[in-house]
């Protein structure tokens, strides 16, 4: 089965950061592999760095997603392509806010065919994450987030 290994470099701007804080994901790796004809699966790992600010690791986590094919494949050796919906699960702990996050979302995107090794995909994320605050009130917020993945087929 052929492997997709790559970047998902990422840029976090919320609305309650301070003007010039943002969040940058220094570890954006990714793996990506075949379960069936039709279904893959992507594990993403973020330690998003906040600048403008804090200057420290602010959130460490993963992000599973299951990217569900609207072309089926005609074998499991046939590299993925096409039009995507994926069901998203992202874990993770930030560590400024003193919170875990659990993120549920929806993510519709398409994966760029390549004759060669090198490959894109671009995604949009839509959802909630739950913050379970350590010693706070949890909250649910909306999750929206746009994906762009980089990568190359082993």
């Amino acid at each position: 089965r052929n492997i997709l290994l790559g970047i998902q470099p990422g840029i976090t701007k919320e609305k309650f950061y301070a003007e010039n804080e943002f969040d940058l994901n220094v570890v954006p790796i990714f793996v990506q592999f075949s379960l069936s004809k039709r279904t893959d699966l992507r594990l993403v790992s973020y330690a998003n760095f906040r600048f403008g600010g804090a200057n420290q690791f602010s959130d460490l986590g993963m992000n599973l997603a299951a990217p569900i094919f609207l072309k089926k494949k005609e074998n499991l050796n046939q590299k993925s392509s096409g039009f995507y919906i994926a069901p998203v699960l992202g874990l993770g702990r930030n560590l400024l806010a003193d919170h875990y996050t659990t993120t549920v979302a929806m993510e519709p995107g398409f994966l760029f065919p390549t004759k060669n090794r090198f490959t894109l995909s671009l995604g949009m994320q839509l959802g909630g994450s739950y913050f379970l605050y350590d010693n706070e009130p949890n909250v649910l917020r909306q999750h929206f987030g746009f994906k762009v993945n980089l990568g190359f087929w082993l």
